[in-house]
C-alpha cells in the first residue's frame, strides 16, 4: 500500500489509532529525509530539529488537503520552513558544503548515501556535486540553481549533465 493510500484510508477510519499509527509511521519513515533537508539549509543543530518538528506538524494539520505524494509534500515544506528560518535569522548562503556528506540519519539508506556522496566528491569538483544535490536533493531548478549560483540557466544545466555522465562513467567503471 503506497503512503498515500495509507493515509487516506488511516483519515477515513473512524478510529483513533489508526491516524496515530499512521502518523507514527510516516514520521519514522520521512525523518531523516526532512532532517537531511533541513540540514542542507541550516548549520545550527536546535533549528534542525525546529525545522523538522515544524514540518511534521505542518503536514498533520494539513493532511486531509495533501494532493501530491507525501514524500514531494514533505521534502517541499521541509525546504520552506529551513529556508523561512533561514531568513528569520538573517543568513542568505548556501551552508556548508559539508553537510550533504554528513545527513543526520543512523539508517542504512542514510550510511549508503554518505558513501555516494563521498564517491562523487572523489570523481567530481564540488560545484558540481553541489549542483547535482540541489537538483536531485532540493529539487530545485535549474532556474532556481542558476539564481542561487549567480549563473546562467544553461550553464548550470550543462554542468549538471556532464557531471552526471561522468559520475556514471566512473560509477560502473567500479562495478
Amino acid at each position: 500500500m503506497t503512503d498515500e493510500r495509507r493515509l487516506a484510508f488511516a483519515l477515513r477510519s473512524g478510529s483513533r489509532k489508526e491516524p496515530k499509527a499512521t502518523f507514527q509511521y510516516l514520521f519514522e519513515r520521512y525523518k531523516p529525509l526532512v532532517a537531511f533537508i533541513a540540514a542542507r539549509y541550516l548549520k545550527n543543530r536546535a533549528d534542525i530539529e525546529d525545522a523538522v518538528q515544524e514540518t511534521f506538524v505542518n503536514f498533520f494539520s494539513h493532511a486531509e488537503g495533501v494532493r501530491v505524494s507525501v514524500k514531494s509534500y514533505l521534502a517541499a515544506s521541509a525546504k520552506n520552513i529551513s529556508l523561512r528560518i533561514l531568513k528569520k535569522n538573517g543568513e542568505a548562503d548556501l551552508g556548508d558544503p559539508d553537510e550533504f556528506a554528513a545527513p543526520p540519519s543512523d539508517t542504512l539508506a542514510g550510511e549508503e548515501f554518505r558513501e555516494l556522496i563521498a564517491e562523487m566528491r572523489r570523481a567530481l569538483p564540488e560545484k558540481d556535486v553541489r549542483t547535482i544535490l540541489m537538483r536531485l536533493v532540493d529539487d530545485m531548478t535549474f532556474s532556481e540553481i542558476a539564481r542561487r549560483c549567480g549563473e546562467k540557466e544553461k550553464t548550470v544545466k550543462t554542468r549538471y549533465y556532464r557531471a552526471l555522465k561522468k559520475f556514471q562513467r566512473v560509477w560502473e567503471a567500479k562495478r
